[in-house]
């Protein structure tokens, strides 16, 4: 009964583990911390390159991270999220229980490699149904849009000319 118990906390001790090491994140450029998930939100404070952050939540394209003693939240591609990946033993076997094995007995694996992940998901059935529009938002969004005539007066302004690119997809093109 010993050994099943000790089984069970080390199990739970390494779950735990990997739960928190999802929770850490680096900046992987100069960024700003945010107030809230807004491109025009106050900065709470400027992240160098390198900054070790607590990711506290995940939305879309913005993370609540904690950071220098500040909270608030960066863009999701402004952070680079380690993870370490097991090989598989080169034996030919697949057994789960080897990692827990060597965890137990100090063991090491036989190869690791290194690997940041970062990426938006799709947007889940509960997002949506939890969806709001931000109305102001899109308005600024669209007062950027520019129509025919002004891209052909600000190109002519702007003394530029025009070129013609193939398209690599077409029949003539070299690959």
């Amino acid at each position: 009964m010993p050994k099943i118990r000790f089984f069970l906390a080390a199990l739970s001790l390494m779950a735990s583990a990997a739960a928190s090491a999802q929770e850490q994140a680096f900046t992987n450029r100069a960024t700003d911390l945010k107030q809230s998930a807004d491109a025009s939100a106050a900065t709470v404070a400027s992240l160098p390159e390198n900054t070790p952050v607590k990711v506290l939540a995940r939305a879309g394209g913005w993370t609540r991270v904690e950071a220098s003693g500040h909270a608030g939240f960066v863009r999701v591609f402004h952070l680079r999220f380690p993870a370490t990946v097991e090989a598989a033993p080169s034996s030919g076997g697949s057994n789960p229980l080897t990692s827990i094995g060597g965890f137990l007995t100090g063991q090491k694996a036989d190869s690791q490699a290194k690997l940041a992940s970062t990426g938006v998901r799709g947007l889940s059935k509960e997002d949506l149904k939890n969806a709001s529009p931000d109305l102001e938002a899109l308005g600024r969004m669209q007062s950027y849009r520019a129509d025919k005539a002004d891209a052909q007066r600000f190109a002519r302004d702007g003394k530029l000319a025009e070129a013609k690119v193939d398209d690599p997809a077409s029949k003539g093109a070299r690959r």
